[in-house]
């Protein structure tokens, strides 16, 4: 298989809002690697490095800066090449070292085989709190922890408290992280759903490096048994790409269950809680990570 890198150089404060664009139009992963201007015109510039299948999506097609916009605002086009595939991330579990997810969890995205599984204090290395250390290597799927809308998601669960009555549907499961979070926070059950076959075998191999028993499966929203049997759904994924199946998740949900939606930017909160309660949810509860927001729904009672 052959893969595809498109380099960018923009103005930092555009870096959530760009990738979020491109993630929505299938990129498969980012990174930002360089700073290559501060205190320039427009503020500082960073480059941005996006992974795309070859050929590239269908979304990509009619992806342009200049007739999307992006150009007046400062996002250039440095690079495009096709490259073999080869395992992109290795250079960065190399160097990376572990990190707080919140409540006391701490995420490893280093290869278990490389390392002695031993967080570093010396090195500022977070420390686990007993049972709450997840070895999670950075695969092609998303979600080592490192991510806002990862951690607003948890921030909720450590919110909400202990789960031990509720059975928790994780929509856009990716790498597992959140579902194993879920588990060593007590659910009584845990279902997670990608669309994606190998994000849910690295989901699967998470599980089991990690000793975790969630359900993994690749399937849609449609898919699922229609009748109500989740208290809780995690739902940390675009809007874009989620909003249309909502239809699908609230007949899953029994009376009284709760959604925690992350993956919004807060430039969008308006027009995003307009579509919310057009579905007949209210947003009962907020929280903030720099450029995203996470909501707990609830339902209003209201005809779907």
């Amino acid at each position: 298989m052959r893969y595809q890198r498109r380099v960018y150089s923009l103005p930092e404060a555009l870096h959530d809002e760009l990738v979020a664009a491109l993630h929505a139009r299938g990129a498969l992963g980012f990174e930002v690697d360089e700073t290559l201007a501060v205190g320039a015109v427009g503020g500082t510039r960073v480059r941005l490095t996006a992974w795309l299948t070859e050929p590239p999506p269908v979304g990509f097609d009619a992806f342009d800066l200049e007739t999307d916009g992006w150009l007046t605002r400062g996002v250039r086009e440095l690079e495009r090449a096709s490259l073999d595939e080869q395992d992109w991330l290795a250079p960065y579990r190399a160097r990376s070292r572990p990190l707080a997810l919140g409540g006391g969890f701490v995420v490893d995205p280093r290869d278990p085989e490389e390392i002695d599984g031993a967080d570093d204090p010396e090195a500022g290395d977070p420390i686990a709190a007993p049972g709450r250390r997840l070895a999670i290597p950075a695969q092609n799927a998303f979600g080592t922890g490192s991510h806002e809308t990862t951690r607003l998601v948890v921030a909720w669960l450590l919110a909400l408290g202990r789960l031990e009555a509720l059975d928790v549907l994780d929509v856009g499961t990716g790498s597992g992280i959140l579902a194993f979070v879920a588990e060593r926070l007590g659910a009584r059950s845990i279902l997670g759903v990608d669309l994606d076959r190998d994000s849910v075998i690295t989901a699967r191999a998470n599980a089991h490096r990690n000793r975790c028993r969630p359900r993994l499966a690749v399937a849609t929203l449609d898919a699922l048994r229609p009748a109500p049997s989740v208290d809780l759904a995690l739902v940390n994924v675009l809007p874009e790409r989620i909003l249309d199946a909502y239809p699908h998740l609230l007949r899953l949900l029994r009376p009284g269950a709760r959604i925690v939606s992350s993956g919004n930017l807060a430039t969008q909160r308006s027009s995003l809680l307009a579509r919310f309660a057009a579905l007949g949810l209210k947003a009962v509860g907020e929280k903030v990570d720099g450029e995203w927001v996470a909501w707990l729904l609830e339902s209003r009672g209201e005809t779907r």
